[in-house]
């Protein structure tokens, strides 16, 4: 299930008239990604953080301005809340840790731009890993200890905070992916769940040129976000939705 918004998004995103628009678009921006990523392979720059550099890589949530990051703790305690996770997998066990996750997380970093990160077995539920004290707003160290735990698990579901409440980044798709994890769980600190599948990597110039694009149109950034990833999984094996 998914948002009011979310489904109003869906019905634009299918609709005939919308679809050759955006097809259009879509192959006018692609050749703008490429153009720019061929330019800045031939300067030397890479222009993207690389998923493993020096000891650790960083996952940005890199868009996103809303001032409060506090979290309704009555509202993550709640019998409605806990319902939303109990629609992630038909395990039992594995939803009851992600929520137990969940609510830790967003206790722990209620107030902050700081977000924590657990790694859970899809098989039992057991947790693997978390990172509980990263000290870069937004971003998710991975340390050669959690390399080494994730690197040769095919069984692993991953869950991480958005302090600005934002969905799935770029970054999140692409460690989906790199990793190999199953699926992976954004808990937002307004209460938003969003679930986020991938099985192909997204550039991350088209992914900014489609946000760029759509905040220039006059939608916020949540609502650019949300555009952009609804015509990115027409065109890539990934997927997304708000768990409601």
């Amino acid at each position: 299930m998914v948002s009011c918004f979310l489904s109003f998004c869906i019905e634009r995103s299918l609709d005939a008239d919308n679809k050759r628009t955006y097809s259009h678009r879509a192959e006018v921006l692609e050749q703008k990604a490429q153009n720019a990523e061929k330019a800045l392979a031939n300067s030397g720059e890479s222009g993207i953080i690389k998923s493993r550099s020096g000891k650790m890589a960083l996952e940005y949530q890199r868009y996103g301005r809303n001032k409060s990051t506090l979290v309704n703790k009555t509202y993550i305690d709640s019998g409605t809340y806990r319902k939303k996770y109990d629609k992630l997998s038909e395990n039992t066990d594995v939803n009851k840790a992600l929520y137990d996750s969940a609510k830790k997380a967003l206790k722990h970093r209620s107030g902050t731009l700081f977000e924590d990160m657990y790694w859970i077995d899809v098989n039992n539920g057991k947790e693997i890993c978390s990172v509980l004290n990263s000290t870069i707003e937004e971003t998710i160290e991975y340390s050669n200890r959690i390399w080494e735990k994730i690197k040769s698990n095919n069984s692993i579901v991953t869950i991480h905070t958005h302090p600005q409440s934002m969905p799935p980044s770029v970054d999140d798709f692409n460690s989906c992916l790199e990793n190999g994890y199953q699926f992976g769980v954004v808990a937002c600190h307004d209460g938003k769940v969003f679930q986020y599948f991938s099985n192909q990597k997204i550039s991350k110039t088209l992914y900014n040129l489609y946000i760029s694009e759509f905040m220039e149109s006059g939608l916020s950034e949540y609502e650019a976000q949300i555009q952009t990833l609804l015509i990115l999984k027409e065109s890539h094996a990934i997927d997304f939705l708000e768990v409601v």
